[in-house]
């Protein structure tokens, strides 16, 4: 999903690999105008308010209507950071959906969810409030793939027990779409919604984890309180590194986005007694426990993921910080959630 921060390397990636199958440079994309000052080859990123720009320009080189929902299918869920791990350890697809309610406004500027309910279905809409009417018609397109596809992730399962409609006409794109989707889709309708069964709202999710919930929802309250509050900022770059969650933003784009020149921003760091090293590695620390109590990721995939070339480094880290090695710490902590659930099972 589109998160609150700059669209980071894996979403990004993923789109230029759309586009290198089609024949299209990622050069031409970078100077597309309508981008402006761009540096994605050597960040990954693009500011935000650029992201409709990207979608609208991306979709003019390739000239292909469906290419929005084929990105949205090449969504990582684990790349969505602190959300995306809420939601995998949630236990239905019901309580996946009002995690997504109570959290919608850490998953994006200018986008917006309402559910409703009939007697045999639950409808999920969006509002996007952002763009011109062509880009909020992508990012439309965007996100109900990417929450097709989520679902799909988390339940590891297709459904046709479900229905995307879409607002827009594209009715010449219509098998197209259900061939990517996999989920009946109709266009010319009044709303842009998912429409499910409450049979299948109800499946359960196969990476469900009751005691990695409780921490992962409490972050997203974090997160949440966090959104117009910075007590300082060292704070402030501890949420933007775990909201980023895979790929961290190098300390001169997050003096631009705190508007503070980035000498400044580690005099500030040098005056709160820390600096912009160590709070990547505390970051790391956190996202490294979580990805092994909470995942089933391999230490390799773990130190990959945290931008290590060599797995031994992460263990060398992780045992600095931890006073264990990351296979311990795994091994610790599914016994710590068995004694959990033991206690709470036996009255």
């Amino acid at each position: 999903m589109v998160t609150n921060q700059p669209i980071h390397n894996h979403l990004f990636e993923q789109l230029l690999m759309i586009l290198a199958e089609q024949g299209i440079s990622s050069q031409q994309l970078f100077e597309l105008p309508e981008l402006g000052t761009f540096k994605g080859r050597e960040t990954q990123t693009i500011e935000r308010a650029k992201i409709p720009n990207l979608l609208q320009a991306a979709v003019a080189l390739t000239n292909d209507p469906t290419l929005m929902i084929r990105l949205g299918q090449r969504t990582d869920i684990t790349n969505l950071g602190t959300f995306g791990f809420a939601l995998m350890s949630c236990a239905t697809l019901q309580e996946a959906l009002k995690l997504l309610l109570r959290y919608q406004s850490i998953t994006g500027p200018g986008l917006s969810f309402q559910t409703l309910e009939s007697d045999e279905d639950i409808i999920l809409r969006t509002y996007i409030e952002i763009g011109n009417p062509l880009q909020k018609r992508l990012l439309t397109e965007l996100v109900f793939s990417q929450i097709v596809r989520i679902a799909q992730i988390l339940t590891n399962r297709v459904t046709n027990q479900s229905e995307l409609r879409f607002s827009h006409d594209d009715a010449s794109s219509l098998q197209a779409y259900k061939a990517i989707l996999s989920v009946p889709t109709k266009f010319n309708q009044s709303h842009s919604e998912l429409v499910v069964s409450k049979s299948i709202i109800k499946s359960k999710i196969t990476s469900s984890n009751p005691v990695a919930h409780v921490i992962f929802q409490q972050q997203c309250e974090d997160l949440l309180r966090g959104l117009n509050r910075i007590e300082n900022f060292s704070a402030a770059i501890r949420r933007m590194l775990i909201q980023a969650g895979v790929e961290f933003p190098d300390i001169n784009h997050i003096a631009k986005t705190l508007y503070v020149s980035e000498s400044t921003l580690r005099r500030r760091l040098r005056n709160e007694g820390t600096n912009f090293r160590v709070i990547c590695d505390e970051v790391r620390n956190i996202l490294a426990r979580q990805y092994l109590a909470a995942t089933e990721l391999t230490i390799a995939e773990i130190a990959s993921l945290l931008n290590y070339s060599e797995p031994v480094s992460f263990r060398r880290a992780f045992v600095r910080w931890n006073d264990m090695t990351p296979r311990d710490y795994r091994l610790q902590q599914a016994t710590l959630e068995q004694l959990r659930i033991r206690e709470y099972l036996v009255p």
